[in-house]
């Protein structure tokens, strides 16, 4: 018989900031670690409470354009001299104020992505239904919030474009994946046969992500990256560094360079940040970062924006391995090579257009990592839960952030807006 912990446990799981299917790479232990103490600690405080069955009034939606936008702003200069923090109008402060974001009926939700500029946000709301797997839809276009219903369970959007194009992916009847475009109030289905997800979308409408050989669940699965030219296009495989290589496309820049996360099989420690920049013959393999202490054993890739790879690079020692204690946000910048280790700890998040970093950082609090400066982001007035968060959208001149805060019984997706 399941336990009321185990339970309330269940009902948390949808906040982990995972792609529709599980993935085949062994991501970092410490990201596991972290999330299981998040959700002991909150179910240790909730006990027997669970999160309530949430009624689902799903609506389509009119996102306007026809998934291609305008072309985005130039790439952030390279890190040979220190970057200024300055957005388009003027030096980026540091000084950010929160507010809940607008939510048909029951309000518990999270942001799942957004857009470069920040005028765009994609989220989904707690499950609903017995089989806690079923998920309503939102996207907010500044305060406007429209309802999305994509057919299966398990349903993410995962990322949208400037001109309003959001991708996603759910789960089918029989259990196979599905990829997803919503353009102009009209849900369609990714062109494909085999299982596959969607996982991000650049200005011109590619869209890059997965399929699958089998159900990504199934025993044997392998996962191999694809791009698709545009949501009407069939989708391409992507060429491998080499036969027993595997992964997800998770990004793609407005220049058409496209990132993976990849293993060579399911060798342990073996993550790796994967580039195919455009007109190259095959993908490359970014080496492993310096980090405090030595090399990185493996490196979890985050986003790409603006010729900027961020993510998190792990090290494991004799002493304690695979404990999380030796885990550095790090950007690469794609024109140099150069990698540099942030100033700041961070469990998990994505990237901006000027290398800058945003997620969950010390004591679980949403924060931000500049070039110079770690930034704890504040709570929206009113807010009575505890100071737990993530930031899962970070436009590129660093002035809006969604995501969302959690207490013991309460999900809520949050906007950050910052000067």
């Amino acid at each position: 018989m399941r336990t009321d912990d185990e339970h309330v446990a269940d009902r948390l799981r949808w906040l982990d900031d995972e792609p529709a299917g599980p993935s085949r790479i062994d991501l970092p232990g410490a990201m596991r670690e972290a999330r299981r103490r998040r959700r002991n600690r909150r179910v240790a405080a909730a006990g027997a409470a669970a999160l309530g069955v949430l009624a689902m009034a799903a609506l389509p939606a009119a996102l306007g354009g026809d998934g291609r936008a305008a072309p985005a702003p130039a790439a952030s200069p390279s890190p040979s001299t220190p970057l200024p923090e300055l957005g388009p109008n003027g030096p980026w402060q540091g000084v950010c104020r929160a507010e809940l974001l607008p939510v048909p009926g029951d309000p518990q939700a999270a942001v799942t992505g957004g857009d470069p500029d920040g005028r765009w946000l994609v989220g989904r709301r707690a499950p609903q239904g017995q089989s806690r797997m079923d998920f309503g839809l939102l996207i907010w276009e500044g305060d406007r919030v429209r309802e999305v219903e994509l057919p299966g369970s398990m349903q993410k959007l995962t990322d949208v474009n400037r001109a309003g194009l959001a991708v996603g992916s759910s789960v089918g009847a029989g259990r196979e994946l599905r990829a997803w475009v919503v353009r102009n109030g009209e849900v369609i289905g990714l062109p494909g046969e085999t299982p596959r997800g969607a996982m991000a979308v650049n200005d011109a409408g590619r869209i890059v992500g997965y399929r699958s050989l089998r159900a990504p669940w199934e025993p044997g699965a392998k996962q191999l990256p694809v791009v698709w030219d545009s949501y009407q296009s069939r989708p391409v495989d992507l060429p491998l560094p080499g036969p027993q290589w595997e992964g997800t496309a998770i990004g793609i820049d407005e220049d058409g360079t496209i990132l993976g996360t990849m293993s060579e099989g399911h060798r342990e420690q073996s993550t790796r940040a994967v580039v195919w920049r455009p007109g190259a013959a095959r993908p490359e393999v970014l080496p492993l970062p310096q980090v405090p202490g030595g090399k990185a054993s493996q490196f979890l890739s985050l986003s790409l924006a603006g010729g900027w790879v961020t993510g998190l690079a792990e090290r494991y020692t004799e002493v304690i391995p695979r404990s999380g204690a030796y885990m550095y946000p790090v950007r690469i910048d794609l024109r140099t090579g150069q990698a540099d280790v942030l100033k700041g700890a961070l469990w998990s998040g994505t990237g901006n257009g000027r290398g800058w970093m945003a997620g969950w950082v010390s004591d679980d609090v949403p924060g931000v990592i500049t070039d110079t400066r770690s930034v704890k982001l504040p709570m929206p007035d009113g807010w009575r839960g505890e100071r737990q968060g993530a930031v899962t959208s970070f436009s590129d001149d660093g002035r809006v952030l969604g995501g969302k805060l959690e207490s013991d019984d309460q999900v809520r997706p949050v906007r950050w807006t910052c000067r």
